[in-house]
């Protein structure tokens, strides 16, 4: 076991709240089994101290990126952002949030009392030479911070697909509760990815769905059950011996889907979520 995953699981057990997707496993017929994947330690709780929790998951995230990019090692937090690969939205979105990540260490570091927070909102006000930096964010768009790169550096949904469009939608979310941002790099923090979104608080995953394909399409048998609008749906298939796990928010409104479209984008990857209730 490594040193991420035995300080995530030390974090864990402090009490931290990482809001991963509620995940629910359905039958045919619509029967739900249900199973919370909210992480959440049992004893002493690291959410009365959010200063402590951030400057350990941002810990956490440069580990991450020296191990992703050795050559990395040693240089400044501003010259890591700098050289981080901007090859895909893998790589964009794990970019913003180490930027954001740096801002809010280094005033808790180099300027503590800059650092507050109050009526839900998150400030940060300090100047260091000619820059004013300022962070404004919601504690709802912090705690989806802080589960962005969770899921970063556990990686237990790989990096593909279902791993973006899970993120796509919670990078939203973060920055759409960041109502003020400036550092030494300038004032805007790039734009969410315009690649599929899916449903990222529940999510249902429906095991060996019925399909049939013809004319290399694919096509699917929902089960019987109506979702709220803030749910997503998963279906299970396998083909030649591969799972697959398909968003029902890539599919047509026929609910098919192309077989190639299926085999290029949405074999399994990771192990979250499972495909059979635990």
């Amino acid at each position: 076991m490594n040193f991420i995953h035995q300080s995530l699981m030390l974090l864990e057990d402090a009490g931290m709240f990482v809001g991963y997707p509620d995940i629910h496993w359905l039958e045919q017929s619509g029967m739900q089994l249900s199973h919370i994947s909210a992480l959440q330690g049992n004893r002493i709780s690291i959410e009365q101290n959010q200063h402590l929790k951030l400057l350990m998951i941002f810990s956490l995230l440069d580990f991450h990126v020296d191990t992703m990019h050795p050559d990395m090692e040693g240089k400044s937090y501003r010259q890591k952002y700098l050289d981080l690969p901007v090859n895909g939205d893998y790589d964009r979105m794990l970019r913003e949030l180490f930027r954001v990540a740096k801002v809010m260490r280094n005033a808790l570091v180099h300027n503590p009392s800059s650092f507050t927070i109050a009526n839900n909102q998150v400030a940060i006000n300090y100047t260091h030479g000619k820059t004013n930096f300022r962070l404004n964010m919601s504690l709802r768009s912090l705690a989806m911070f802080h589960t962005s790169i969770v899921m970063y550096i556990r990686a237990d949904m790989g990096r593909g697909n279902y791993f973006l469009g899970i993120m796509r939608s919670i990078y939203s979310d973060v920055r759409l509760g960041i109502k003020n941002f400036n550092d030494d790099l300038g004032d805007k923090l790039e734009a969410p990815p315009p690649g599929l979104k899916l449903k990222w608080r529940t999510r249902y995953v429906h095991s060996n769905a019925r399909h049939q394909i013809s004319d290399g399409r694919i096509h699917i048998l929902p089960p019987k059950r109506e979702l709220q609008e803030w749910e997503g749906l998963d279906l299970h298939i396998a083909l030649n011996e591969d799972d697959f796990l398909i968003p029902q928010e890539a599919l047509d409104q026929d609910l098919s889907i192309s077989e190639l479209e299926v085999i290029n984008n949405w074999k399994r990857e990771g192990h979250f979520p499972a495909l059979k209730r635990p």
